[in-house]
C-alpha cells in the first residue's frame, strides 16, 4: 500500500534524486552533500552510484570513478571513498561511487564469467553514464585492493580511462624483497621460542620427547588462536610478464598511473622501489609515481593514515585532471 500523498520512485527509473530533511542541528555538517545525486544506470537499469558534481571544475570533462574493493559497497572501507568524493569536490573534481553488481544495493545482474571482466564492463557502463549526463570524456579511476586490480584491468579496456590511482595493487616479487621477507619475516621466528614449540608439534606430534619438553618453557608471546582458519584474498591479477605488457600500453597510450602500497600488502610488496624494480622492461616515462605506507593499515582505519589517503589521492587525482 502507499499513501496517495507519498511519492513513489521505480528502482529502474534511470535517476534518483533522494530527499535529504537532516536535523536542524545535522543541517550545517551535510550542507555540503545536498547536492549529491543517487542514480540508477546500466544496460539493464541495474547498477546504483552517487554523483558527486563540483563547482569551478578543474576540467569540466573529466571525473573520478571509485570501483569498489571486495564486497563493500560504494562508501568504501569506513567511507573512505565518501571522504575523498567530497574533498575532490571541493577542488573542482566531480567523481562517482557506485556498486557492483551483486554488491550493495546493485542487483545481481550481469554476464557469467571472470568477475574481473564482469566489472570491467560495469566500469565502462558508468563512464558511459558520465559521459552521457555530463559530458565527460576522460576519468581517474581509484581502487583499493581487488578494486585496484579491476581498474587496472578496466583501463586496458577503455581509452577513455586517462588516470589511475590504485591502493595495494598488484606485487611481484624481487632479490629484494625475497632478502627483505627472509630479515624481517623468517630471521626473528628463528629466536621466538614460541615458533619453536609450534613447529615441533607439527614435525614431532604433541606426544614427542623435544615437544613436551619445550611445552614446560614458559610462553613468551600472545596466546595462540586456532578457531578461526588463515584466509586467503581472491585476486585477479595477470601474470609478470603480461602486467609489464598492460602497463606499457597504459604508459605509451599517456594513462597516468599512481600506486600506493600500505603496511597490508607485505605479503606481496615490502619496499619503495618495488613497483619498479618488479616490471623491469616497462618504459615509464615519467607517467608513473608510488607511495610506499609500510605503518599504514590496508584500508587506512586510523584518523591520521585516512587523512592522509585522502588528502594525497585527492592531491594526484586534481594534478591529473588539470592534465586533462
Amino acid at each position: 500500500m502507499n499513501p496517495t500523498n507519498t511519492p513513489t520512485t521505480s528502482f529502474a527509473s534511470p535517476t534518483i534524486v533522494p530527499t535529504l530533511v537532516p536535523s536542524k542541528q545535522r543541517a550545517a555538517k551535510r550542507e555540503h552533500a545536498t547536492a549529491e545525486q543517487a542514480v540508477v544506470f546500466g544496460s539493464q537499469n541495474h547498477l546504483v552510484g552517487i554523483y558527486h558534481p563540483t563547482t569551478n571544475p578543474v576540467d569540466a570533462e573529466t571525473a573520478v570513478i571509485f570501483v569498489t574493493p571486495g564486497m563493500l559497497h560504494n562508501a568504501g572501507p569506513f567511507r573512505l571513498h565518501v571522504d575523498i568524493a567530497r574533498q575532490l569536490g571541493c577542488r573542482g573534481v566531480a567523481s562517482f561511487r557506485f556498486d557492483l553488481s551483486g554488491i550493495g544495493e546493485s542487483l545481481p545482474v550481469g554476464a557469467s564469467g571472470r568477475s574481473i571482466d564482469r566489472a570491467s564492463d560495469e566500469i565502462r557502463e558508468a563512464i558511459d553514464w558520465l559521459q552521457e549526463q555530463h559530458g565527460i570524456q576522460n576519468v581517474i579511476l581509484f581502487g583499493l585492493c581487488s578494486g585496484a586490480d579491476d581498474s587496472i584491468h578496466a583501463a586496458q579496456r577503455d581509452s577513455r580511462v586517462s588516470g589511475i590511482i590504485t591502493m595495494d595493487a598488484c606485487g611481484f616479487s624481487t632479490r629484494r624483497f625475497r632478502w627483505n621477507r627472509i630479515r624481517h619475516h623468517y630471521v626473528p621466528r628463528l629466536a621466538s621460542l614460541d615458533a619453536w614449540k609450534r613447529l615441533s608439534r607439527r614435525v614431532l606430534g604433541k606426544t614427542s620427547a623435544l615437544a613436551w619438553l619445550l611445552q614446560l618453557l614458559p610462553d613468551s608471546s600472545s596466546p595462540e588462536y586456532s578457531t578461526m582458519p588463515i584466509g586467503s584474498d581472491l585476486r585477479e591479477y595477470p601474470a609478470r610478464e603480461i602486467a609489464e605488457v598492460e602497463f606499457q600500453s597504459l604508459v605509451d597510450r599517456g594513462c597516468r598511473l599512481h600506486m600506493i602500497y600500505t603496511g597490508g600488502a607485505l605479503e606481496i610488496y615490502n619496499y619503495a622501489e618495488q613497483f619498479f624494480e618488479m616490471l623491469p622492461g616497462v618504459r615509464w616515462n615519467d607517467q608513473a609515481t608510488v607511495d610506499f605506507y609500510p605503518e599504514m593499515d590496508h584500508v587506512a582505519i586510523l584518523c591520521e593514515d585516512r587523512k592522509k589517503i585522502v588528502d594525497r589521492v585527492t592531491e594526484r587525482a586534481v594534478e591529473f585532471a588539470q592534465q586533462g
